[in-house]
């Protein structure tokens, strides 16, 4: 089989020495990556990881290192396109939004002023005053993204888009693979966070989801529950128990 891992966090670039990233550092990625690598089963492994995410040991694995969200989802179309892909784990943590503009609250109040203004004179309703406001800042002056933003300036303002879904892509892209998607959330009930589980795997057509809650992950200790599309779950207690449980999903379709 032909494995492609996502691994670690991504990260959007502010300027060309600061970026917005997360705390995700790959090692549960590492250790699935090694230990598919250790069965006859896997013939290569795809491993696209963020550019500071730990990376597997084993000949099997070539990396991929990438940048944000966008440059993910080029490298992921990429390799599906070139290789023949039987199973995709995608566990990395994306990032939800990329940098749109870097500005200043001076910036941002002098084009609101002129804007809003301008709607005043030409007598707009209250919505059309908001949505020219919105559009105020959405053109406010930036900094130049192919530099360094100077450290000397005072209430920076950094404007925020989402970026799209890369695990919406992956069906599409190997329809025919086993596709184990991650799902993270924080200080949820066991059944709140099966519930969220189960939704993004119908709606992304996932085999299976690993569900796992930020509260009860520390250090080797991993509470994972790994969901099928029948919607039973096995549980697992640590990284080494999750690895071995995806792969057996992957290899003989089912949950150890």
């Amino acid at each position: 089989m032909n494995i492609l891992v996502t691994a670690g966090g991504t990260g959007e670039k502010i300027d060309h020495v600061r970026s917005i990233t997360n705390l995700s550092t790959g090692r549960l990625s590492r250790i699935v990556a090694e230990t598919l690598a250790a069965r006859d089963e896997t013939e290569r492994i795809l491993y696209v990881c963020g550019e500071r995410a730990l990376r597997p040991r084993c000949e099997k694995a070539e990396v991929f290192p990438v940048g944000g969200a966008a440059d993910l989802a080029e490298t992921v179309t990429a390799l599906c396109q070139r290789h023949r892909i039987d199973a995709i784990i995608h566990a990395m943590a994306v990032s939800d939004y990329s940098v749109r503009t870097v500005s200043t609250c001076g910036a941002l109040a002098e084009s609101a002023l002129s804007l809003l203004g301008a709607a005043e004179n030409a007598g707009l309703a209250a919505d059309a005053s908001r949505a020219a406001l919105r559009d105020a800042f959405l053109r406010a002056e930036g900094f130049p993204r192919d530099g360094k933003i100077p450290s000397d300036v005072d209430d920076l303002v950094i404007l925020l888009q989402r970026t799209p879904k890369v695990i919406s892509m992956l069906r599409g892209l190997a329809p025919r693979s086993v596709l184990i998607g991650f799902k993270l959330l924080d200080g949820v009930t066991e059944a709140q966070l099966i519930e969220t589980a189960q939704a993004l795997l119908l709606r992304n057509d996932c085999d299976f989801v690993l569900a796992n809650d930020l509260r009860q992950i520390s250090g080797a200790a991993h509470v994972g529950h790994l969901l099928g599309r029948d919607g039973r779950y096995t549980t697992y207690g640590d990284k080494e128990a999750i690895a071995h449980g995806i792969a057996e999903a992957l290899f003989h379709g089912r949950e150890a």
